[in-house]
This record gives structure tokens, sequence and C-alpha cells, in this order.
């Protein structure tokens, strides 16, 4: 079909999503030291557990490898869908819609992005818009891309 196509990665995709559960985050040792350090506010509520130094936080955004991906995917696909983007029925990291006439198609794995449309400026737009919502993506264009870790 000769479409344009490009890669993209959001930076700190997980960052964007809000964290919808109750999820407390223990520090201690040096982790917590490094913590008080930076925000001395963070000495407050530290509390004595066992003879040791203790800090619990509650997390306001997706961290990795907790619910994050799950979240950031719901994120993400409404992101899409109020661009006017279809899920497709067999694979729901895949989405189409129509623009000037012709299908654009993006596939998205975690934050890499695989972008693709008949009109270079199709491409560009879809571009635009997740970056307005989720900030500048570092982006490839042409014929070389890295994708997934695949060199294509």
């Amino acid at each position: 079909e000769k479409r344009d196509v490009a890669t993209a990665d959001v930076a700190g995709a997980y960052l964007n999503a809000e964290m919808d559960k109750f999820v407390l985050v223990k520090f201690t040792g040096r982790a917590l030291e490094i913590i008080c350090e930076v925000n001395l506010s963070f000495k407050v509520p530290v509390r004595k557990e066992k003879g040791r130094d203790v800090l619990y936080l509650k997390l306001a955004k997706a961290l990795y490898g907790c619910l994050s991906a799950l979240l950031w995917y719901h994120l993400f696909k409404g992101t899409l869908e109020k661009m006017g983007f279809k899920l497709n029925r067999y694979d729901p990291c895949v989405a189409n819609k129509d623009i000037k006439g012709k299908q654009c198609t993006i596939g998205w794995w975690v934050d890499e992005n695989f972008i693709s449309h008949k009109l270079p400026k199709g491409v560009d737009g879809v571009i635009g818009a997740i970056e307005q919502r989720f900030g500048k993506m570092s982006v490839t264009r042409g014929d070389q891309h890295v994708f997934l870790g695949i060199n294509k």
C-alpha cells in the first residue's frame, strides 16, 4: 500500500496513569534515607518497626510492575478512542481510523507505537495528538525502525 510509517515511544508512559487502587509502598534502609534527603517533609511520617525506620507512602501514579501495564493500556486505549480510533476486534492493541478517506492504523505494545497511513500528514496528525496528551515522543520515520527491540 506504500504507507508512511512511524514508530514512536511514549516516555514515562506508566507515570501518566493514575493509580486506581489503594497501594502502599514500604521504604526502609538506604531507599528511605534517599527519599528523606530529597524531600524533608517525608521525615515526619517515618516510624519505627522492630527498631528500624520505616516509611509508608500511597502510590498516586502507576508504578512499573504494580498494575501499571493494565492502567496504561486503559488510559492509552481511551485516548485513541477519543481521537476516533476503533479497536480491532481480533487484537486489542491495534486500532484503525479513517483519515482523509484512507485507513490509519496504530499498533501499540506498552509504550511503543507503530503508526501507518497512506499520507505522511495522517501520521503527523496522530503523532501530534498523542504528544499533545502525553508529551514529546521519540519518533522514527523512514525505512529503518527499531520496534520492540527488532530492527526492521
